[in-house]
């Protein structure tokens, strides 16, 4: 197996097997997120697709004002809780790279948060960038976050001990041992190439390797795939325009829109 197999393979079985809905069994959402449901309303009224919907914690709010909810998640604890919490919604356990379900043109959004598309690599990457536009209605919208490359120098190491309080640290400890094995089986699959990196970081105690890549690369790659980039933002909301690294905020949040076909953008 090739490194680009071990990474996903890796990701998925930490996904597919891993008990996290009481982690992700919230309603809490990112200030950017907030944004981008009101700023974007109207599309998101229609046909929408959650790829790594998780516990629900956005598909709650999209089913609040779309007409037809998708979501999809490896995780079949994942996709059940979300069954019986939000029944006006349509969930499947599937893989995000796999969209064949889904008719071209099927959709107006397709969402993508919490990095979900960073378990990828390049070429999977590109190639569900493609799928994405293949449904997406036009002018359809993609909404995705992704890792920020100018923040990986300011991943924690898997011995910092951030908890303050006498519990905290006591639990922090109990783990300590199995983020540093985590890390050390991981970190000779890491690497680095021009525009982007597959890095491991504090995700599940070290236990995922995920993309990271910068705000004026992911506009390239974007443009690449046959996409305008639309608006680019930081978890705050705060607007992230060419030549901003961004390099305090972990992840940034992207808008963009499939060029139709014959556009100069898809030539």
């Amino acid at each position: 197996m090739n490194v680009i197999e071990h990474q996903a393979h890796l990701n998925a079985d930490v996904w597919r097997h891993g008990d996290f809905v009481h982690a992700y069994a919230t309603r809490e959402l990112r200030p950017a997120e907030t944004l981008l449901l009101e700023r974007h309303r109207r599309e998101l009224s229609g046909r929408v697709l959650e790829l790594g919907c998780g516990a629900g914690r956005l598909t709650g709010h999209l089913a609040e004002i779309s007409r037809e909810v998708h979501g999809v998640d490896l995780s079949p604890a994942m996709v059940d809780y979300c069954r019986r919490t939000y029944p006006n919604a349509d969930f499947t356990v599937g893989d995000l790279r796999d969209l064949s379900a889904f008719a071209s043109g099927s959709l107006e959004v397709v969402v993508a948060p919490f990095n979900v598309i960073d378990v990828l690599d390049d070429s999977e990457r590109r190639r569900v960038l493609r799928e994405i536009a293949r449904v997406l209605a036009e002018p359809g919208l993609l909404i995705f976050s992704s890792h920020n490359l100018h923040y990986a120098p300011s991943i924690a190491r898997p011995t910092r001990i951030e908890e303050r309080t006498p519990r905290g640290v006591a639990r922090s400890l109990r783990g300590l041992l199995r983020r540093v094995r985590n890390r050390r089986r991981l970190a000779p699959l890491q690497r680095r190439e021009r525009d982007y990196a597959v890095l491991v970081d504090e995700a599940h105690d070290f236990s995922l390797l995920h993309y990271y890549i910068a705000r004026d690369a992911q506009a390239r790659q974007l443009a690449e795939e046959g996409y305008e980039l639309l608006e680019c933002l930081s978890l705050a909301g705060r607007p992230v325009g060419p030549g901003d690294t961004c390099a305090d905020c972990s992840e940034l949040y992207y808008v963009a829109r499939p060029q139709a076909p014959g556009s100069p953008e898809r030539r």
